[in-house]
């Protein structure tokens, strides 16, 4: 399948910098720059900032590796507290807020309350806060409680929350991060042993072919579009299936390369496939087949490292590919 009728949208370009730019200069330069310095990983992709050497820097040495999604997540942390008189408010006027007008409000720094039949929030100070919420505890069985924490926050306060719901007689935490992969670490680990990726960053700078399933690093994940550039500009194939077309992963003006700027973008996908939404599995398997179809499956690889492969083999002589081509709305040849 090629890549034909490419949208107009290019994804990075000058409007990312302009962002950037405009987003330090509202948080202030002294403070965007300790931020972005700090030993730490990126707070919007988990990709590394430098780690204990800090500096705007991944795990490969490469400099400047930031993006304007790390910058957003820093400016929102560091943004000033909401004034009071957004609390005048009643909840109806700020139930008509968008979620950025809610986010632009500022931080929260002093605890809320909303008693039973009040129409709005209103501060309080900390003594009230704890009281409150020790009174609520007392009542309230260990065992029927749970404590759900933000995946953003720091190891520092995930370790205080946790020996406050132990020492209160539960086990009962986790975070929002849990839900949002342990899915995906059931399925890998009941399949390949391990729960998490088993590449590193590394290693795509030899990949010749890379597959972008489901994912959208070119509005979530800007930096690895890095990785994908480099793979094209080396002669290697990118991939990606995702029922969305997203015009950064069809092509993308990389703020750090010149030539990928002044060129209009870097044509990131080889291939776009856009299979229905729940056909993914039927889109798989239609790879497979092809595969088998060529004899270019490596069979001293599946024999040393798979189980049952006479299965999966059985299951997909049953399929035709006009079957697979009809569920997934895609041309697999």
């Amino acid at each position: 399948m090629t890549i034909d009728d490419r949208p107009r949208i290019v994804g990075g370009g000058p409007k990312k910098l302009l962002y950037t730019v405009d987003t330090i200069r509202r948080m202030g330069v002294g403070k965007a720059a300790k931020a972005l310095t700090a030993r730490n990983a990126c707070k919007a992709c988990a990709y590394g900032m430098g780690g204990q050497q800090g500096g705007m820097t991944n795990e490969l040495g490469e400099f400047p590796s930031v993006c304007n999604k790390s910058v957003q997540a820093q400016s929102t942390d560091i943004q000033p507290a909401i004034p009071n008189e957004a609390f005048l408010h009643p909840l109806s006027d700020l139930q008509q807020l968008s979620g950025r007008e809610m986010e632009k409000l500022g931080r929260l720094n002093t605890p809320l309350f909303k008693a039973a039949g009040a129409d709005r929030f209103e501060p309080v100070n900390w003594d009230f806060a704890i009281a409150h919420a020790a009174a609520r505890l007392r009542t309230t069985d260990p065992d029927r409680s749970f404590f759900y924490s933000s995946g953003r926050s720091s190891n520092e306060a995930g370790f205080v929350f946790q020996l406050l719901a132990r020492a209160w007689g539960t086990n009962n935490v986790n975070n929002c991060s849990y839900y949002c992969h342990q899915a995906t670490s059931e399925g890998l680990g009941s399949t390949i042993g391990k729960g998490t990726a088993t590449v590193e960053l590394e290693d795509l700078t030899g990949a010749d072919l890379i597959f972008v399933i489901g994912a959208n690093p070119s509005s979530n994940h800007p930096r690895f579009i890095h990785m994908l550039k480099h793979c094209r500009d080396r002669g290697g194939d990118v991939i990606v299936i995702n029922p969305a077309r997203e015009p950064g992963l069809v092509k993308f003006a990389v703020p750090k390369s010149p030539t990928s700027m002044l060129s209009g973008g870097t044509e990131i996908a080889s291939d776009y496939l856009q299979p229905r939404i729940g056909t993914d599995i039927w889109l798989l398997k239609g790879l497979m087949k092809a595969i088998l179809a060529m004899g270019a499956e490596d069979r001293a690889f599946i024999a040393a490292h798979t189980a049952n492969f006479h299965e999966l083999e059985a299951d997909l002589a049953g399929l035709s590919m006009e079957e697979i081509q009809s569920k997934t709305g895609t041309s697999i040849a």
